[in-house]
């Protein structure tokens, strides 16, 4: 959930040289074929569609919106679905599609099948919140799950991200990033861990 702060990421901006770089739209639109940005640090999907100023602003905000509103809808789905079918087949499906889909919305060719696929991706992060946070508390030990809280939190997934965006520079490199470093997890679900013996008590 954290990867639209820097795929919408805009560096600030400048007609001229003897100007200071702001964030002011009004000199943006007044130069926008010459504008000169700040350092680009990473270059975002932000900048590739030029969504910065005016009524194109909008799909900046968009972007982050369609995909929180696909972890809310995945959240309410996978979890009710978990409840029926099992927390194993629902954490495969929502690792697997996040994984996919991921990978696949770096290559979008259009900005319309990148907010279509981040909103898959929010439905699959969804899953991954409720199901397999659930599951792999299930396989431990109540003492084990305080170590687990500890050490693999949002702060843990912050910093991979920052560290993902920092080695993979640019919106597209950092999507296929993001998809390799869950793959990890869904190796471990595939050939390692079983089904949860606390659904399977409960069945």
């Amino acid at each position: 959930m954290i990867y639209p702060i820097f795929s919408n990421f805009i560096p600030q901006w400048r007609c001229s040289t003897n100007q200071s770089f702001s964030n002011n739209c009004t000199i943006f639109l007044s130069c926008k074929e010459s504008v000169q940005f700040d350092e680009i640090e990473f270059y975002s999907a932000a900048l590739e569609y030029d969504w910065i100023c005016g009524s194109s602003a909008y799909w900046a905000s968009l972007y982050s919106q369609i995909q929180f509103f696909g972890v809310l809808l995945g959240t309410i789905i996978t979890g009710t679905l978990s409840d029926i079918f099992g927390r194993r087949p629902l954490a495969l499906i929502s690792l697997s599609c996040g994984i996919i889909i991921s990978f696949c919305s770096g290559l979008a060719p259009s900005w319309k099948i990148l907010l279509a696929s981040r909103f898959f991706v929010g439905i699959s992060i969804g899953g991954t919140i409720v199901v397999v946070c659930t599951y792999v508390m299930e396989m431990l030990l109540p003492k084990q799950r305080m170590a687990l809280r500890a050490f693999f939190n949002w702060g843990i997934a912050r910093l991979m991200m920052t560290i993902i965006c920092y080695l993979l520079p640019e919106w597209r490199l950092a999507s296929f990033g993001n998809a390799l470093a869950a793959l990890p997890a869904l190796l471990i679900v595939i050939f390692i861990f079983p089904e949860s013996p606390m659904w399977l008590l409960s069945k």
